[in-house]
């Protein structure tokens, strides 16, 4: 990966550039094989190959005699995380309606957002190449993948034998038709949520009306979660413009008795949804344009004006009253985000606990590893005012922004004082009276905790 300039994957456009990076060792023909889809030298193959028989890679269609001293692999495989996954070339116009794709960006998102808890039974509902199966199989017991894609199932299983991974079991069909009954300690979930008129590529359409793929996802997952497990999924959703973007799915979730953490990335009209979905035709003006028609006179007659793509973290809670924390996205999730989600749990129970008296006395603590930013931005009237961001290292792309008060209270959280004991210094920041300060931190120092930067040590008793 080194010699590729660290890229664990390849398009079709980047391959000539990347083989003429690399030298010819036995990894190197492999690499070009495999990873970038270049045609090698039949013998020169069938030593790198070695102990495997270049014969049986043929029969069983791994490689592809070319004809002229060359061989090729239909199939790529691509190292992410640890793990190698076998999928489709990446096709830049037209696939085929059953592809099978590799990474993208919705796949390495979820990846990125699963919390890495060990699972006795685990659940990849839609796994196309398997990748989040995987993964989860680094730290589960037993994984079970579905797809109603017989190739997609086909790719997982042979991305299990490349991992080692003898515990990772494949069922087809539909959502969670193959597990009636069954519950799981974690399912994760990126399904063909595009709401779109169109049923053909598998991985993407799903035939169903609205947003009907999401609420599926969703409401099953939450049924079929054991007692404290987790889930978390993509989905696409229809909200209406007058309403909150989270309103649709706290209605889906409602007797679920799931505690839910969504995270709200964006929302966007017809149009714009619509070209996003269908960039592969932009070479092709003409036919882009009959299908954005298509598309937006799909959302006029269907009355959808808002569409929004997020994730949703599910908790099988004991609560009588599930709770439900709605964040805003500033970014994509970086690093090892699922440790901001479960974060996030921790905080709404925490939250959940404090009156004003009782978080003012209790011990908190500024999350560790992550960034402050200090900002003052010029203009014609000089420098503004001081702003302060806080930018976590494994973050599900929040972001929060504060003033220099703030900053110096946050600083001071160490997990042995109070917010009690800082309201003086916070005073003085402020140029006010502790009692007025007092307000203010309460709902800045709330915020922060709901937000997953500021933790909760332990609760002194008053």
């Amino acid at each position: 990966m080194v010699a590729l300039g660290g890229k664990p994957e390849s398009s079709p456009g980047d391959a000539p550039v990347q083989s003429r990076r690399l030298m010819d060792d036995d990894k190197a023909v492999l690499a070009r094989l495999f990873l970038l889809g270049i045609a090698v030298d039949a013998e020169r193959a069938r030593t790198a190959l070695e102990p495997a028989s270049m014969g049986e890679l043929c029969e069983a269609g791994v490689i592809e005699d070319t004809g002229d001293g060359l061989v090729r692999s239909p199939i790529r495989i691509s190292p992410f995380e640890g793990v190698l996954l076998a999928h489709d070339p990446d096709v830049l116009e037209n696939p085929e309606d059953d592809i099978v794709t590799g990474l993208n960006s919705a796949a390495r998102t979820l990846a990125s957002l699963t919390p890495r808890i060990s699972a006795s039974r685990a659940l990849d509902i839609g796994t196309g190449c398997g990748v989040q199966a995987l993964l989860v199989a680094k730290h589960a017991e037993h994984v079970v993948a579905t797809d109603v894609n017989p190739r997609a199932l086909a790719y997982t299983r042979l991305s299990a034998a490349l991992n080692g991974f003898d515990h990772v079991e494949t069922r087809e069909g539909s959502f969670f038709d193959p597990m009636q009954g069954e519950e799981f300690d974690l399912i994760v979930s990126n399904p063909p949520y595009v709401i779109s008129p169109d049923d053909t590529l598998v991985y993407r359409d799903a035939g169903l009306e609205r947003d009907e793929v999401s609420r599926l996802a969703i409401t099953g997952a939450a049924a079929h979660l054991a007692e404290g497990g987790h889930a978390m999924l993509l989905a696409n959703w229809v909200h209406d413009p007058w309403e909150q973007w989270a309103d649709p799915i706290v209605r889906w979730l409602e007797g679920t008795g799931c505690d839910a953490v969504l995270l709200h990335h964006l929302t966007e009209d017809g149009l714009e949804y619509a070209a996003k979905w269908n960039a592969r035709y932009r070479r092709r003006p003409e036919v882009l344009g009959e299908v954005l028609d298509k598309w937006t006179e799909f959302y006029r007659e269907s009355g959808i004006l808002s569409l929004a793509t997020g994730g949703v973290a599910l908790r099988r809670s004991r609560s009588e009253a599930p709770r439900i924390t709605a964040l805003e996205m500033a970014t994509g999730p970086t690093g090892r985000a699922g440790e901001h989600v479960m974060q996030l749990f921790a905080a709404a129970d925490a939250l959940a606990e404090l009156d004003d008296k009782a978080l003012l006395s209790t011990p908190l603590a500024l999350i560790a590893d992550h960034t402050l930013h200090r900002e003052r931005r010029h203009d014609e009237d000089g420098y503004g005012l001081e702003k302060v961001r806080l930018v976590l290292d494994n973050s599900a792309g929040l972001q929060t922004e504060f003033g220099p008060a703030v900053a110096a209270v946050l600083v001071g959280l160490d997990g042995n004082r109070t917010v009690a004991d800082l309201l003086e210094r916070m005073a003085t920041a402020l140029g006010t009276e502790p009692a007025e300060a007092r307000e203010m931190v309460l709902g800045a120092v709330r915020s922060l905790i709901e937000q997953g930067y500021v933790t909760v040590i332990s609760r002194s008793s008053s």
